[in-house]
């Protein structure tokens, strides 16, 4: 199968199908630079490369039709083949949808769409989000940093990476040709494919963004302690704090469904880390598991609208309502209620999300306090992804008094 209907068919999957980027592409039955960039490329593009066709067509086209339409239109206007490459092959593609019906379409169609469909003022549209969103975050954080959250959600992300302490260190690594310094204080990056160095297939290093890890940063972590980690799946945070901890004490490393519980548990034995305990347990009744007010840290990286990671997941932008948000907020209350309970007297409660949205992160701490006095906050922070060409993240530590 040739590269570009192997990439059309990924994008059907995600598009139409709803499934995730990262799963369709490593289960591709055909992997390439090539097709990597085709996917993500027309995914964060999504809606300036659909608008560049639509205004040419007449009439509605079939849905893989229209993906088709999308991939071509990101191929011409953003990559460096020859046009008629990707017009006389997607010409053929098109059989696939029905034979012998759509191929002069397609042909006038992208013989009809040039560079001057990338031209327009609306930030929304240029930077293929939903109106909606860009203007909740004019709100939240005002235009210019709205701005700057949409133009980096569109660029290349980097691979943040974390040494492997129980085998190597930060420090050994930097001395190794190809590494160099994230700004935050454990991350590294690799001038190379990690995945296909001796450094990763020897599990010396973990890929890991820089502002998840600033995260457990600003925990203190000590040898010895029980770590609760609510919803820990795919378990980078557990592995990190059980790290820190030198595989001594107790990390409880929960998630709700058995196939993500199982992923964690793969995860650390990879990395060889014999401290952990995992468990699949709705993360709303984990009182009902574990006894109350027995943990010196609880980590609730909750479900959220994931806002914070456009760049990498580019499928959300194109599903994500508002209303889906307004129900992860009320999730985001009970798993919050659910985890204070489990807090020593002394500890910290950490609350962390993937999001830019002050609904799930600042509001939503602000309503926690105020129902729990026995709390305080000690710090918190929004890291937004221009600042580290990483991911947007949140965090609040909050104690218990």
């Amino acid at each position: 199968m040739k590269e570009r209907e192997t990439a059309w068919q990924n994008l059907c999957s995600i598009i139409i199908d709803g499934k995730f980027s990262n799963l369709v592409l490593r289960n591709s039955a055909q992997t390439s630079p090539f097709i990597t960039q085709l996917v993500y490329g027309t995914l964060r593009n999504y809606r300036l490369v659909r608008h560049a066709w639509q205004k040419h067509a007449q009439g509605k086209l079939p849905a893989k039709l229209a993906v088709l339409m999308d991939m071509a239109c990101y191929e011409m206007l953003f990559m460096d083949t020859p046009d008629y490459a990707t017009v006389s092959e997607c010409v053929s593609i098109a059989d696939n949808v029905k034979k012998g019906t759509y191929r002069g379409v397609v042909n006038a169609i992208l013989h009809k769409v040039g560079k001057e469909d990338l031209d327009s003022d609306d930030l929304a549209l240029r930077t293929s989000h939903p109106d909606w969103l860009v203007k909740m975050w004019q709100a939240h954080y005002g235009s210019e940093i709205a701005e700057h959250i949409c133009w980096q959600d569109i660029a290349e992300p980097r691979v943040a990476l974390r040494a492997n302490e129980l085998l190597t260190s930060r420090e050994e690594l930097l001395a190794q040709p190809g590494f160099s310094a994230g700004t935050l204080s454990s991350a590294l990056y690799y001038d190379g494919n990690i995945v296909q160095s001796d450094y990763y297939l020897n599990n010396l290093v973990i890929i890991q963004s820089e502002s998840s890890q600033e995260v457990v940063n600003n925990l203190t972590i000590k040898p010895g302690m029980e770590i609760l980690d609510v919803c820990a799946a795919p378990g980078s945070k557990s592995i990190q704090m059980a790290m820190k901890m030198k595989n001594s004490g107790r990390i409880v490393a929960n998630d709700l469904y058995d196939f993500r519980a199982e992923l964690i548990r793969k995860n650390a034995q990879r990395y060889g880390i014999t401290n952990l305990e995992v468990c699949c347990h709705d993360g709303t009744q984990i009182m009902d598991y574990y006894p109350r007010q027995s943990f010196d840290i609880v980590l609730l990286d909750g479900a959220c609208s994931g806002l914070g990671t456009l760049s990498h997941k580019p499928e959300i932008k194109i599903n994500i309502t508002d209303k889906d948000i307004d129900d992860l907020i009320e999730l985001q209350k009970r798993l919050l209620e659910a985890a204070a309970v489990m807090v020593k007297t002394g500890g910290v409660l950490m609350y962390s999300t993937c999001t830019l949205n002050k609904k799930e992160n600042e509001r939503q701490v602000e309503a926690f306090l105020s129902q729990h006095p026995e709390f305080h906050l000690e710090a918190q922070r929004t890291v937004f992804p221009m600042e580290y060409r990483s991911d947007g993240f949140y965090w609040a530590r909050m104690r218990r008094d």
